[in-house]
């Protein structure tokens, strides 16, 4: 494992999230992040910020009712006329917020980035939500489990890196009127939309490498781990012998074969709490862990993971334990490896951070301008 520092490796907490939380996160890797208005030392760092490769932007929760929320006062994001907002849904919910710009350092590595456009979820100058932005409201730390989220998946922008956002995927952009309405369906452009932070530093721009221990017993109270930004850029992030899986341009998917299905919108995320995927052999937990499995044995689960395009494969073997056992027998952990539960997408096995303990994992961002695709590895 890399060491935290200098020029490019950030350390990350694994524990059970902000003081705020009325129930303690599981499976949540977090950093610190400041954020400065441009050009000024008038900063502020906010901790337990999710890190989350399977989305893009920095997102930050309000200063409302919780320590260690954004109360910076960043100048509003335009068009030139009028200031923006944007829904943006998750898969177990949606947050609500306006569009702002702020520098941004990472403090431990000391990566920066400036001119960084930033949702501020739960912003009061954003009005109530409109009818459009739907799902479960996740704009308090409460509901949100963080005080933001770091967004550095494998793309560029938060829709697409090849056109504007129309409202027709998961990140609905919204223009707000004098009175402070943010009703309006709006087209952002490239420019506009939240960018992956990633790709604005000056050297380690071109992915990351989330390290994780193993866990020994498959479970722990607090470890610790390191967020390594770019890969092929310095000494500590070569991409050595890990499987180069390209993923699909358009949606960042791979392909997974699993107890002899098929799921085709497969993919890596640290913003997963488990490993999600439909099995129906295996039992969902009663509440109020309806989310996981609970089998009466812990079973082993080999998946293979390819490339749509390339062709290559790599072995992903798991195990899925019953979630609740593990909760009351452990409770003092915040970090498990054998989490899984049924996924709302019957295409999709999501490799969640439960799969990530004892692996460096890569994710690549896409480069349009030398038509190189997004992958993952591990």
């Amino acid at each position: 494992m890399a060491s935290a520092g200098p020029p490019n490796v950030e350390s990350v907490a694994l524990d059970g999230g902000p003081s705020a939380l009325t129930v303690p996160a599981v499976n949540t890797a977090y950093v610190t992040v400041q954020v400065c208005i441009h050009g000024t030392t008038n900063c502020q760092k906010i901790d337990h910020v999710e890190i989350d490769t399977g989305s893009v932007g920095l997102r930050l929760i309000a200063a409302g009712n919780a320590d260690g929320e954004l109360s910076l006062a960043l100048p509003a994001e335009t068009n030139g006329s009028t200031a923006l907002a944007e829904c943006l849904e998750f898969a177990d919910g949606s947050s609500w917020g306006t569009l702002r710009v702020a520098d941004v350092t990472l403090p431990v590595s000391g990566e920066t980035a400036a001119n960084v456009n930033v949702q501020v979820i739960g912003d009061p100058a954003a009005g109530s939500p409109p009818a459009s932005c739907t799902g479960t409201a996740e704009n308090t730390v409460q509901t949100f489990g963080a005080n933001g989220i770091l967004g550095i998946g494998p793309f560029i922008n938060d829709c697409n890196s090849y056109g504007a956002c129309n409202g027709a995927g998961s990140a609905i952009y919204y223009s707000c009127s004098a009175s402070g309405s943010c009703s309006t369906p709006y087209t952002a452009t490239l420019a506009q939309q939240l960018q992956n932070p990633v790709t604005l530093f000056a050297k380690d721009n071109n992915g990351v490498i989330l390290e994780l221990p193993s866990l020994s017993g498959g479970g722990a109270t607090n470890p610790s781990g390191v967020l390594v930004f770019g890969i092929g850029t310095e000494s500590n992030n070569s991409l050595g012998s890990a499987t180069q899986l390209l993923a699909d341009t358009s949606t960042g998917y791979i392909s997974a074969t699993l107890n002899g299905t098929t799921y085709t919108d497969s993919y890596l995320d640290s913003g997963s709490n488990g490993n999600f995927f439909t099995d129906s052999s295996l039992p969902t937990c009663p509440m109020p862990n309806s989310g996981f499995y609970c089998p009466a044995a812990t079973t082993s689960e080999n998946a293979m993971l390819s490339s749509p395009t390339s062709g290559k494969t790599s072995a992903a073997d798991f195990e899925v334990a019953n979630a609740s056992s593990l909760f009351a027998a452990n409770p003092s952990y915040t970090v498990f490896s054998q989490l899984a539960g049924p996924n709302t997408d019957p295409k999709s096995l999501d490799l969640g951070l439960a799969f990530f303990f004892g692996h460096f994992v890569y994710t690549a961002i896409e480069n349009p301008t030398t038509n190189s695709p997004p992958y993952f590895a591990y």
